[in-house]
């Protein structure tokens, strides 16, 4: 870690730039804008000693409801329809350059409105059920946890969350990643991710070797089958939250990738329900 942080300290010298944007939320952060060798702007969630920071950052249904302080007392207001707290961080990131390249702070408060994230990175898909449902490519134990807590922050009901793990890849984190998915959420379904040339229900066995859970928790190796029930259990102010898969197109079995997007699946399950 040492030496990738060398790596990228190279960037903030003046052979590369003459000012530098730092998140210092982390120990990296924090350390790097002190050694920088160029001028930084200094940008966290809510340490007020940095130059921008939120003085507020509300999570709803659709988003956040954010006000953000910069240099020289600036307030910036706007609706951020993005969800997930990596998401304030890219939003204030992407405010503070704005700003202090010139742009006026009203302009920019009423474009975060416009803001889209990465595709299956807490992907809404909305097509006005009364419930939220989003896919995510959480696959990582902690991963998982993070985004179920974001999503338990601005859910008012049960946080329904589905989660496979891919086969032929690190064993190891089955386990984990099944304690993650039933412990983040009220109601946890365990399926299918890519199985590869391994067995869907070895990999299953696996995720939820040791776990206690009784219905409507459910183990359902047909992942298109599993979303189906998901969708089924959802009542309003509930949100589901599909994992592992996010911005996949297509579902690796036995050396055939058959066709398959989370959220083309999620949209016909809820359309097919109404």
């Amino acid at each position: 870690m040492e030496s990738y942080f060398e790596a990228k300290k190279l960037l903030f010298t003046f052979e590369y730039a003459e000012k530098g944007f730092i998140n210092i939320d982390n120990e990296y952060g924090y350390r790097l804008s002190a050694e920088a060798e160029i001028p930084v702007i200094t940008l966290s969630k809510f340490n007020r000693k940095a130059n921008w920071y939120f003085d507020s950052a509300v999570a709803t249904s659709s988003g956040y409801e954010v006000s953000i302080r910069g240099s020289g007392g600036i307030l910036v207001e706007g609706k951020l329809p993005l969800f997930g707290e990596y998401n304030l961080e890219n939003a204030i990131m992407a405010v503070a350059l704005a700003i202090e390249s010139g742009l006026d702070p009203i302009f920019v408060g009423s474009q975060m409105a416009a803001m889209k994230g990465a595709p299956g990175r807490l992907e809404q898909i909305d097509i006005g059920q009364p419930f939220a449902a989003f896919v995510d490519y959480a696959h990582t134990p902690d991963a998982v946890m993070r985004v179920l807590e974001n999503v338990t922050a601005f859910t008012s009901g049960r946080v329904i969350a589905l989660l496979g793990c891919g086969g032929d890849r690190d064993a190891n984190k089955r386990p984990l990643m099944g304690r993650a998915l039933l412990n983040g959420s009220n109601v946890a379904v365990f399926t299918s991710d890519n199985p590869r040339s391994e067995d869907p229900l070895s990999i299953l066995n696996s995720m939820t070797e040791g776990l206690n859970f009784e219905s409507p928790t459910k183990v359902i190796e047909n992942r298109k089958t599993a979303i189906e029930y998901a969708v089924s259990l959802a009542e309003p102010g509930d949100s589901i939250l599909l994992l592992g898969k996010g911005h996949e197109v297509g579902q690796e079995l036995n050396g055939v990738t058959h066709k398959f997007d989370d959220r083309i699946e999620l949209a016909k399950a809820i359309e097919g329900r109404s």
